[in-house]
C-alpha cells in the first residue's frame, strides 16, 4: 500500500527505516510530508523516497501514518479520506479527534515506546472501526517490524499502555541513573559506575529475552541467597513499600494521559 507519512521526526524515521529495511513497504511507495527543507532533504538523501511539495497529495495515498507533534493536528486541513487507513502515533489524540481531520478515515491508533530504534519496541494497537484483516496485519506489520504488538480492544486502554512501556523506558532509565549515582558513592569514578551498571541491566535483560518460559521472579529467586546480600537489599526495598511507590507512579502517568486526551 501506498503510505504518506505526514510529519517524519525520531520516532516517525524510527518507523520508516525499520519498515524499509524489513520490506514492509519499498521507496517507491512512500511520500513523506514535511515543513523544514533541512528535513525534506536528509529524508530523500538518506532513504530515496518522494518528498511532498503539499499535504494535498495525501490523497493519492492509501494509508496515513500520523507523526506529527499532537499540538500540531489542529493545523492540519480537513480531508475526505472515505475508506482509506490512518494509523496516528500521537500520544493523547483520541480517535474522535483524529476522524475531524480524515472524514470516512479508518483509523488505527498506536502507543509504541523507544525500544522501537533497536528493534525491541513495545506498541499497543486499537483499531477504531472495521478493520479487514488484511489491513489489520498491514498496520501491525509496521510495529511488529520493530517490535512486540499488542492490540487492545478499548481505546482507553491505550492510557494504562502509555503508563506502562510507553513511559516505561523512562522508569528504566531512571533506575539505571540512581544506580549509577550510587555506585559514585562507593567510590567509583564516573567511567567504573557506567560500566558496572549498563553491563549489569543489558545482561539482566538478555536474559529476560533468551528465557521467556521462566518468570522475572524466579529469575529475581535465584539471585536472592537467603541471608545474603541481595535479600538485604531487596528487604529494604520492600520496607521502603517500593511496590506502592512504583504502583501510585504508573497511577500518575495513566491518569496524565487521560487528562491528555480528554
Amino acid at each position: 500500500m501506498k503510505i504518506f507519512f505526514i510529519g517524519c521526526g525520531n520516532m516517525g524515521e524510527a518507523f520508516l527505516k525499520i519498515g524499509l529495511e524489513k520490506k514492509v513497504f519499498t521507496n517507491n511507495e512512500v511520500v513523506v510530508f514535511e515543513k523544514s527543507s533541512e528535513r525534506k532533504k536528509y529524508l530523500k538523501d538518506t532513504y530515496s523516497i518522494t518528498i511532498a511539495e503539499k499535504l494535498e497529495d495525501v490523497q493519492a495515498s492509501e494509508v496515513v501514518f500520523l507523526g506529527i507533534k499532537p499540538q500540531n493536528l489542529e493545523d492540519l486541513l480537513i480531508q475526505r479520506f472515505e475508506g482509506k487507513i490512518v494509523i496516528s502515533i500521537l500520544a493523547g489524540t483520541r480517535i474522535v479527534k483524529i476522524i475531524e481531520k480524515f472524514v470516512g478515515a479508518k483509523i488505527a491508533r498506536a502507543m509504541p515506546n523507544l525500544g522501537q530504534f533497536v528493534k525491541q519496541g513495545m506498541s499497543g494497537i486499537f483499531f477504531g472501526t472495521t478493520f479487514s484483516v488484511s489491513e489489520k496485519d498491514f498496520v501491525k506489520s509496521i510495529f511488529k517490524a520493530g517490535g512486540e504488538v499488542l492490540e487492545v480492544d478499548k481505546e482507553l486502554d491505550l492510557d494504562n499502555i502509555t503508563a506502562i512501556s510507553g513511559s516505561g523506558p523512562a522508569y528504566f532509565f531512571y533506575f539505571t541513573e540512581k544506580l549509577i549515582e550510587s555506585a559514585l558513592v562507593l567510590g567509583f569514578s564516573k567511567e567504573m559506575a557506567e560500566v558496572l551498571v549498563r553491563q549489569t541491566f543489558l545482561g539482566s535483560a538478555e536474559i529476560l529475552n533468551q528465557y521467556k518460559d521462566d518468570s522475572v521472579a524466579d529469575w529475581r529467586n535465584k539471585v536472592t541467597s537467603r541471608g545474603g546480600t541481595t535479600e538485604k537489599a531487596i528487604e529494604n526495598f520492600e520496607n521502603s513499600d517500593f511496590e506502592k511507590i512504583v504502583l501510585e507512579s504508573v497511577r500518575a502517568a495513566q491518569k496524565r494521559a487521560e487528562e491528555l486526551g480528554a
